[in-house]
């Protein structure tokens, strides 16, 4: 089995002295080790102006200044294309910078799609769209044609290649652990190759992990080290290739990059030792060396990528393989998976929700090379942020997945602006169950009748929301890390720091207390019997008596004009054996003026009385939920949701986000006990662990006493303003 290379395991000598004790010559001018230096700065579409700015700040800025002081050092550099937007209209200045040094030579631009999407995941017209509008965008203002790409979270698949071909990409830079998989050897991967798909070729670039470790976080002197041991193997490539942000924007880099000066002691370290390393771009190598022969690479990721898309049980038992390896697990990396990025739609629906409704409204459109604006806002809805989740906020990040829907909803509204209610039946979600598609020129809304007849989506067009974009709170494999107390910050080993994946988070000590999971997914009109006297006082804590069968079932049901109606007989557990027997019905109508009504009818199908309690759960999405903004109306009352509230014969309330023009109003035909709290979930960041409002989750509720065969009717309605 090869063995990743060891810094310590060099000779100590100059590589030339080394390669003469081989009985090689050493031609500085054939065998200097070519040192690529690739940075990927990119910013999701839809985050906050103030972070963008703190990491300008603390990151890009000061680091390009640093390399424009040393013009014999080149960069590749990688702008994704919502961070270059964002960019164009509050940072001109720093695209002058950037502007300069490609003139000059110094640094080359590469390109990706537009919208940082995963190529993997979208349709072949939209990946070559995405290409071709970032080509078009650099060539327009830093007037040069990029070669290379930037593979959005170097997520590969073969199936790309002829998409990457057609958009006349020549390289790509690919994590070294795919050709670790594929078969290749250690001592291969300091060179570049070709790969292809009926007969396209496209060069890929092997980006060194363990120069990903050393650099930033580890003295410029271990760094030298670990090149040396490259050029006494006979490599002709240093390919080290990461986030830009980690210099200078993750915890603790700012101060050892700049302050305590690490990184003058690397750009010291490239210059002095140009004897035997010269620095150049990803293009220049592509240009003065051949490539070293033909490779195939499996489906892979960076191994974090890998790692995270296991779900909380696999992860778990992922970490413990590794454990019992010890010190040997680098040298199966290669060969001990995780899973494959698109695993990520598994284990959130919300997020695969997203990506179906995206490629559900691309089939709709005509193929054009011209990209339409409706297009372009499926293409923006393609960022990839949002869809999943790892070390970084992502998808726990409500405005991230807020961003998606709005620019589909803008897509969807462009395509239905003529159009009167439809309804429409389709697996959106290709689950193989159908779901009922209501659209119509100012709303879009998904029912699964097989998942308790719940809605999952309801988008209106004019507010560019789906208040449905909620997330359910589930285990991840860190909450274990919390509940231990194990968490601590870690300040890196000795005489260097911890990288962002090295770092032990701090938890805050209640944190623990916040760790609940949800019995159902979150969504809208989940209904519940109760039989207790308070049937909701663990409700927020995501534990609910439940004592009917109606919430997850499956439910019969027939589309209408302008809706759908559903029904299902099914039980209640009540002393009485075996349960008791109720029809439920409920009846979906949408409207175009910002309103939905669902009307229930309860039938007691049982010999006995039916008492119960039942209560109508809606979980509502507003832009701008937190702590401390999160407000609820009632009459001339207005309450904090901050903790959970109960109030008595409500027959309208209001919600709404402190600062936010968005409210939802809902309206009851009978007076109703309502129960509120916020859904808040606990995830990880690159700078410690957070806890997100993800929804407003209320539940109005009635008790029920029904002869037999006696029935009980009320009407919900949900109005947006």
């Amino acid at each position: 089995m090869d063995k990743p290379f060891d810094p310590s395991a060099g000779s100590g000598q100059a590589p030339s002295t080394a390669l003469r004790a081989q009985g090689r010559s050493f031609d500085p001018a054939q065998d200097r080790l070519r040192f690529l230096l690739v940075l990927h700065n990119h910013q999701p579409l839809g985050n906050f102006d103030d972070v963008i700015q703190g990491l300008m700040d603390k990151a890009y800025r000061p680091f390009l200044e640093a390399i424009r002081s040393r013009p014999a050092l080149k960069l590749t550099l990688h702008v994704s294309g919502p961070l270059l937007l964002w960019l164009e209209h509050r940072a001109s200045d720093y695209l002058d910078l950037v502007g300069e040094l490609v003139q000059r030579g110094q640094v080359e631009l590469l390109m990706g799609g537009l919208y940082e999407p995963i190529l993997a995941a979208i349709p072949y017209e939209d990946r070559v769209a995405q290409i071709d509008l970032m080509r078009e965008r650099l060539r327009s203002r830093f007037g040069v044609r990029p070669r290379g790409l930037w593979l959005a979270e170097r997520v590969w698949d073969a199936a790309i290649i002829p998409s990457l071909a057609a958009a006349g990409v020549a390289y790509v830079l690919m994590d070294d652990r795919a050709f670790l998989a594929s078969g290749f050897s250690v001592d291969r991967l300091h060179d570049y190759y070709l790969t292809e798909a009926d007969g396209r070729t496209v060069a890929v670039f092997p980006i060194d992990k363990a120069l990903r470790y050393l650099i930033p976080f580890r003295p410029p002197t271990e760094i030298e080290d670990y090149l040396r041991r490259i050029v006494e193997t006979g490599g002709r490539l240093a390919i080290a290739a990461d986030d830009g942000e980690k210099f200078g924007g993750w915890p603790g880099t700012s101060r050892w990059v700049y302050e305590e000066g690490w990184l003058k002691g690397f750009l010291d370290l490239l210059e002095g030792t140009a004897d035997w390393i010269v620095s150049q771009t990803a293009g220049e190598a592509l240009d003065g060396l051949r490539p070293a022969g033909l490779c195939y690479l499996p489906t892979s990721s960076y191994g974090e990528m890998e790692e995270w898309a296991l779900g909380h049980e696999e992860g778990r038992r992922f970490a413990q393989v590794k454990a019992r390896l010890g010190a040997d697990a680098d040298r199966f990396t290669a060969h001990i998976r995780g899973g494959h990025w698109k695993h990520f739609l598994v284990r959130y629906p919300e997020a695969n929700r997203a990506h179906k409704k995206g490629l559900a409204l691309s089939r709709l459109l005509p193929p054009r090379r011209r990209v339409s604006p409706v297009r372009h806002e499926l293409l923006a809805a393609q960022c990839n942020d949002g869809y999943w989740h790892g070390i970084f906020g992502g998808l726990y990040l409500p405005h991230l997945r807020h961003e998606i829907w709005r620019h589909l909803a803008r897509a969807e509204a462009l395509i239905r602006r003529r159009q009167t209610i439809q309804v429409e039946v389709a697996d959106l979600d290709c689950d193989g169950r159908e779901e009922v598609w209501v659209h119509g020129k100012s709303v879009s809304a998904q029912v699964q009748p097989h998942r308790g007849g719940r809605l999952v989506e309801w988008t209106d067009f004019a507010e560019e929301v789906n208040f449905l974009n909620t997330l359910t709170r589930r285990p991840e494999a860190y909450h274990d890390a919390i509940r231990s107390a194990a968490a601590q910050l870690d300040g890196g080993a000795k005489g260097g720091i911890a990288g962002i994946h090295e770092l032990q988070r701090e938890a805050p000590a209640d944190l623990a207390n916040a760790l609940v999971y949800d019995q159902w997914e979150r969504a809208a009109f989940l209904d519940h019997f109760f039989v207790e006297p308070n049937p909701v006082a663990s409700w927020p804590a995501g534990r609910l008596d439940e004592r009917g069968d109606f919430t997850d079932g499956v439910w019969g049901w027939q589309t209408t004009s302008c809706g759908v109606a559903l029904d299902r007989s099914g039980r209640v557990r009540t002393d009485a054996e075996g349960g008791h027997p109720v029809l439920l019905r409920k009846e979906y109508a949408f409207t175009d003026n910002q309103r939905l009504a669902v009307s229930y009818r309860i039938v007691n199908e049982g010999r006995g009385p039916l008492v119960a309690r039942f209560g109508v759960e809606l979980n509502l999405f507003l832009p701008g939920l937190a702590l401390g903004r999160s407000q609820l109306v009632i009459g001339d009352r207005i309450l904090s949701l901050d903790s959970p509230t109960c109030v008595a014969s409500v027959e309208r309330f209001t919600l709404f986000a402190l600062g936010e023009h968005h409210r939802v109003t809902v309206s009851l035909d009978h007076p109703a006990t309502l129960h509120g709290h916020l859904v808040a979930t606990v995830s990880q960041s690159e700078q410690g662990y957070e806890r997100t409002v993800q929804a407003v989750a209320a539940m109005p509720s009635w008790e029920l006493c029904l002869d037999s065969g006696q029935e009980w009717r009320a009407e919900v309605s949900v109005q947006v303003a």
